[in-house]
């Protein structure tokens, strides 16, 4: 399937509906229309949340890139996605394609690496992820620790990251799920208090998005499943 619904819950953002597509859906929310070939009203474009990002009403999903598709075709849908919908904005992540695994994992931003050649690095509104906390994926970081949120695994996170997509910065940077534990996420059951336990602090996660964002490796932040 060529366009994905985002999976896409941001800190920063409210809630702009995937079937907003012309002016007539959602007109306050509508800084400006372009004319898009393939689409009989063009595409709407909007700031995100309070940042100067201005994006698609649509963002394209990737997280199946390099899994349902070799890197020729990802781009060719990125391609066609840029040019014939009038999409900017695109959104990836360190463990994908999905299902993870250590064999695939960065596949997905391999492609978005290839089609970023082709663009102006501008014409782009790149999203990314760090992985949240995980007792099964070990295969992200460099020493082979399991995946958690905190300043260290987030600092060589976006570096990895960086390399991985050939650019310089990243727009928007999310946490791909809670560090601490919530119940209820990807299936699992409901929350339940015997199962608590210890997860890095929400001081120390801000404080190292807030460092990746100083430097200029990122402009934005937020989060995904949360």
């Amino acid at each position: 399937m060529l366009f994905s619904k985002p999976n896409l819950i941001l800190l920063l953002i409210g809630a702009i509906g995937a079937d907003a597509f012309s002016t007539t859906a959602s007109p306050s929310a509508v800084v400006e229309n372009k004319a898009a070939p393939s689409l009989k009203n063009g595409m709407d474009y909007a700031k995100l949340g309070s940042s100067d990002l201005l994006v698609s009403k649509v963002c394209m999903g990737t997280m199946t890139f390099g899994k349902q598709n070799t890197l020729e075709e990802g781009v060719e849908q990125l391609n066609l996605a840029w040019d014939q919908y009038g999409i900017n904005f695109l959104d990836t992540a360190e463990m994908y394609p999905v299902p993870t695994t250590p064999e695939d994992q960065g596949k997905t931003d391999k492609t978005v690496a290839e089609f970023l050649k082709g663009r102006k690095r501008e014409d782009v509104v790149l999203a990314t992820k760090v992985s949240g906390r995980s007792d099964r994926i070990d295969w992200l970081r460099k020493d082979g620790t399991f995946a958690e949120v905190n300043r260290e695994q987030i600092l060589e996170s976006v570096d990895s990251s960086l390399e991985r997509l050939g650019t310089d910065y990243i727009d928007l940077l999310q946490i791909h799920w809670p560090d601490r534990y919530t119940g209820g996420l990807f299936g699992q059951p409901d929350f339940s208090p015997s199962k608590l336990k210890e997860s890095n602090s929400l001081e120390e996660q801000l404080s190292a998005l807030n460092e990746v964002v100083k430097s200029g490796k990122v402009r934005y932040v937020g989060v995904s499943n949360e």
